[in-house]
């Protein structure tokens, strides 16, 4: 079952990257923001606005308006900015792990035993026909028009992780400034409802391509359908076939969208 999840997910984080870089500016100027509140005004004056704003003029006026000291404190910003988004970016790969969990093999969170329960339904119905294998396949086939509800649900799992990881670096800052922990609580908490949303929607566009679609696979694949859908035969010479005559092919699909 790892394998069939870990196929589903290989380019999970490489499909999120484009739009992660799109956001990468307001959301790494936003947390740094959120800092600059926790180190001037702590736990005891959170929300005390007038603090904030008087402190900040403070040391904007300390700072002076030198051409060179303008250009250090936004350098400084940037950087700080560049890296809480890059923070946030690696923590995707274990927001995503941590969905994927497995225990005695049962996945532990809800879109890992939908994504599971996907390919248990397709060996169910097609007599033990492996998602892991033919869908690399059968996305290779299909029409873009086809592709891209998938597509939009994959961006919504990417998105989901996003917010997730967003809300795990609020929290943290919630340890110097408690709204943080507010913030950080409710990312994650949407964060993980869309996960679900998308994890469904994703499992039921997946199968429902392998139902539509199979027989253009079986097709291109060179396999005959003499009832028009995938019997017993049909399955087990297209997972031969798919994995190349290895006998650990379960355990090591090919990649998936």
């Amino acid at each position: 079952m790892t394998a069939v999840i870990d196929a589903l997910f290989t380019e999970f984080g490489k499909k999120a990257t484009e739009r992660w870089l799109t956001l990468a500016w307001l959301l790494g100027l936003s947390f740094v923001a959120a800092l600059w509140c926790a180190a001037l005004l702590g736990h005891a004056h959170a929300l005390d606005v007038a603090m904030l704003i008087q402190r900040t003029r403070s040391h904007v006026n300390r700072a002076g308006t030198d051409p060179v000291t303008v250009v250090v404190v936004a350098a400084v910003v940037v950087m700080a900015a560049l890296a809480a988004a890059g923070l946030a970016r690696l923590l995707v790969a274990i927001v995503e792990r941590l969905w994927l969990l497995e225990w005695r093999g049962r996945r532990l969170t809800w879109p890992g035993r939908r994504l599971a329960l996907l390919d248990r339904r397709v060996q169910a119905e097609y007599h033990g026909l492996r998602v892991a294998l033919v869908w690399p396949r059968l996305w290779s086939i299909l029409e873009d028009h086809k592709r891209l509800p998938v597509q939009n649900a994959r961006a919504g799992l990417d998105n989901a992780a996003i917010t997730v990881s967003w809300g795990v670096l609020y929290a943290l800052l919630g340890c110097a400034w408690w709204p943080g922990l507010l913030l950080g609580a409710g990312l994650a908490f949407g964060g993980w409802r869309h996960a679900r949303r998308y994890a469904h929607a994703y499992a039921i566009l997946v199968e429902s391509l392998v139902d539509v679609h199979q027989g253009e696979l079986a097709k291109a694949l060179g396999v005959d359908l003499p009832h028009g859908v995938i019997t017993a035969d049909e399955a087990g010479q297209i997972n031969a076939r798919l994995s190349k005559g290895s006998s650990d092919h379960p355990e090591r699909p090919g990649p998936a969208i």
